[in-house]
């Protein structure tokens, strides 16, 4: 059974939208909602399917200098 999951991301203001847009283009691997504008802090919602897909890409977003900090990593709450 696939259950939801959440990453709830810290990075800096202006990676948010490249962030975005880089899980956006992977089709149907999660969506970034905004928590906190200002401070960075992001949540993407991705299912177990996903999951291993998802670190990779957040290893790779390191990798190319993106400042990304996995605040947590948990089965989602249910809200957006």
């Amino acid at each position: 059974m696939l259950k939801s999951w959440e990453y709830i991301i810290q990075t800096k203001k202006e990676n948010i939208d490249f962030i975005n847009k880089i899980v956006e283009a992977y089709d149907g691997i999660g969506n970034v909602r905004t928590l906190d504008n200002k401070n960075g802090l992001i949540k993407i919602i991705t299912n177990s399917f996903f999951l291993d897909d998802m670190d990779k890409v957040l290893v790779k977003l390191k990798e190319h200098d993106v400042f990304i900090k996995v605040v947590e990593k948990r089965e989602w709450l249910g809200v957006l």
